[in-house]
């Protein structure tokens, strides 16, 4: 393949950096890691930068390629690890603020993807997540895909039927944006009054609480199924710390979301899974190796803060 133009050193910058939006998200939904995504990026920095000049002739689908395949290769070696991870394994969250508050912007809503997705896709073998995401996410067709991952395009079309036939879930439709927040503002601030009537009223009946501490703090290790377990839950740690929670609106994953304190110590982040009104799910991601990517400053903010500033620290009930 050959290119009209040599680049320089600015042009492969230009070119990387034009494409890494899309690239983060890519390898964000292959690897369900924020920290690992960045890392493949770096990576597929390091190989681009090393590129002949005038040998590529479609940057976009080079890149593209590099970043899934160098994805492919810690998706493998990731599956063995999770095998023996303590606990139950949940995907690292993606936080962003909401717009306006302390300054935040915008975030590209095409980079998100659910943590119930991100979940979901972990049923997928490395090669069936591939196709699923660069055919679902990245809109590629199989001809495409052939070509990124060194098949036929038949076969491709193969992978993606047995991918959706593992994934044939049905979904609940998601609540409107704004409307999720109202939801979740009010369950923190039922939480922090300790109103048991309030927090069951905001969930669903069979409302799911799924908790990620990696065997390094103290988390539900079980998923706690109903909306009165989930409550007597969440005052009992309360209770028994003889303090309270702190919360701090973001979003996780697109969604409606928390970072959240018990007394003065951050304790990690809760994403909220908000259809038909009421909270389905609640992820808290509380493994501080999971952590490292998200400021603490969001959570000394206190125009969007409920409770206590934070010190630095990681405390799960």
């Amino acid at each position: 393949m050959t290119r009209t133009a040599d680049p320089d050193a600015g042009d492969a910058l230009a070119a990387f950096a034009g494409e890494r939006p899309r690239l983060r998200a890519l390898a964000y939904r292959l690897l369900g890691s924020v920290a690992d995504a960045e890392d493949t990026l770096q990576d597929a920095w390091l190989r681009w930068s090393a590129v002949a000049s005038g040998s590529v002739a479609s940057p976009p689908a080079f890149l593209t390629t590099l970043v899934t395949r160098l994805a492919l290769d810690r998706m493998r070696s990731a599956r063995a690890a999770r095998e023996r991870y303590y606990g139950l394994w949940l995907p690292e969250p993606d936080v962003t603020g909401w717009p306006g508050d302390a300054g935040e912007g915008d975030a590209e809503a095409g980079e998100t993807v659910p943590m119930a997705m991100l979940l979901l896709l972990e049923r997928l073998g490395p090669e069936q997540r591939a196709v699923f995401v660069l055919r679902e996410a990245m809109d590629l067709d199989y001809a495409e895909i052939a070509s990124v991952l060194g098949k036929s395009a038949d076969a491709c079309r193969q992978v993606m039927r047995r991918a959706r036939a593992r994934l044939s879930e049905p979904a609940a439709a998601q609540a409107d944006l704004q409307a999720g927040r109202r939801i979740a503002d009010a369950f923190a601030a039922a939480s922090l009054r300790r109103d048991y009537a309030a927090i069951v009223s905001l969930l669903a009946d069979d409302a799911q609480w799924l908790s990620d501490g990696g065997g390094l703090v103290l988390t539900a290790v079980n998923p706690l199924h109903g909306a009165d377990r989930i409550a007597r839950f969440l005052l009992g740690i309360q209770r028994k710390r003889a303090t309270s929670f702190g919360f701090t609106a973001v979003r996780v994953n697109g969604a409606p979301g928390f970072l959240t304190r018990l007394g003065d110590r951050f304790q990690g982040v809760w994403a909220l899974d908000i259809a038909d009104g009421r909270i389905r799910r609640i992820y808290q991601v509380a493994n501080p190796r999971k952590l490292g990517h998200i400021a603490l400053g969001h959570a000394a903010r206190g125009q969007t803060a409920l409770g206590h500033p934070a010190r630095p620290g990681t405390d799960a009930g």
